[in-house]
This record gives C-alpha cells, structure tokens and sequence, in this order.
C-alpha cells in the first residue's frame, strides 16, 4: 500500500528511540477470515465521523469536500505494542483504555471486515473499494493524478480499524488512518465510550504523520 511510501517520520508516541518501524503489512498479516461488523462498531464509526471535521496538525493541509472510506477495516499502523502507546501526549484528556479493552483491540484490530455505509449521516461521506483503491496506486509514479483526476472534491481517504471493547461494552479502541497525497496523512487512536447509550471519543493519539 503506498500510504507507506508517504511516512516521513513516526511519533515517537510508540516508538521508542532508535527503533527502526516496517509496515504492518511487513511484520504482522490482517486476518483474511471474514468478519461482520456489529451495530456497536457502526455506532462508534458514527461518533469518530463528528471528530473528523478536518485537519489535526498544519502539515496535514486538506478541506474535507467529499469523505471517501474504505470498505474493509484495515490494520493498524505502526504494528507496535499498543501498551506503548502514551496515552495524553499531544491531548488534553488523560483517558486511557482498560487493559480489557487493549486486549479485545489487539485480537480484533487485524481482522478484515466489509464496511457498509450503516453509520452517521450516509449523505456525509461515501464508500469506496478498496480494490478500486488499488488500483490507483498500482500504476505507478503518478497514483495519486489519478485518484483525483476520479475524485477532484475528495480529500483523499479514511480507512478505520475493526474496534475493539471491555466486557461491559461502554469502552472501545480502535485504529483511523486518512491518507491524502504523497507526503499527507496521519493514523491515530481513537477511545470512545458509551453513556446513555451514545458513543463519543474521549481521547486520542497520533501514531504518524507525513
């Protein structure tokens, strides 16, 4: 996946100095196995739709016209120990996952689920295959001519990771990347929880930025 070619460095959030990071595709395969997404899941891709109004950091330039997301999870990136994760750097908030909740992500977070346009306002954004998105970057120096020759009002595209949750079900984790350009995009952690039966985020982390 090209995305990978566009890193320029890694936050140093999750990896300690001096370490030397691969794609995930290089050090840990998704899960091929299918997998159905739950209502819940819906329900947190819902909420991480209110905080994705635009751009986290001035490197990340883009003006959200049209939202493309993929139609499969993807895993998260860097494969790192999500327990090394400094939960509060960069954020106000210094929530953090149970333990519980950081085990049910690390079993899940590699799966390979169909995403279907069944959260939020489906007027706000569109799903795209992710073959159709491979397509693009397989030819070539130039992918990204093309992906906005196809979708000049897009601000390139947002992949999500399956979720992950405590036992109780009012916590989850999971892994959002959005890659625009060549040297444009970042991947975060997301924490949510749920309260009277609503999902908000309640912390999150940069893992990179290009």
């Amino acid at each position: 996946m090209t995305k990978w070619l566009s890193i320029l460095f890694l936050v140093a959030v999750t990896c300690p100095a001096g370490s030397q990071d691969k794609p995930a595709s290089a050090t840990k395969e998704s899960t091929q196995s299918s997998c159905e997404l739950t209502q819940d899941d819906y329900a947190v891709f819902g909420a991480l739709l209110n905080v994705l109004r635009g751009p986290e950091d001035p490197e990340e330039a883009w003006e959200r016209k049209q939202m493309l997301i993929a139609n499969v999870t993807t895993p998260p990136f860097p494969d790192k120990p999500v327990e090394q994760t400094r939960w509060g750097f960069g954020s106000n908030s210094k929530a953090a996952p149970s333990q519980e909740t950081l085990s049910d992500y690390v079993e899940k977070a590699h799966s390979t689920c169909a995403v279907k346009p069944e959260f939020g306002d489906p007027h706000s954004y569109e799903i795209i295959a992710r073959e159709e998105l491979d397509s693009f970057f397989k030819k070539g120096g130039g992918w990204w001519q093309g992906f906005y020759q196809k979708y000049p009002k897009s601000a390139g595209y947002w992949q999500f990771s399956r979720p992950g949750y405590n036992s109780t079900g009012d916590e989850a984790l999971l892994y959002a990347d959005h890659v625009c350009g060549d040297l444009c995009g970042t991947g975060h952690l997301y924490l949510l929880s749920k309260q009277s039966g609503k999902w908000t985020v309640k912390n999150h982390v940069m893992l990179w930025i290009s």
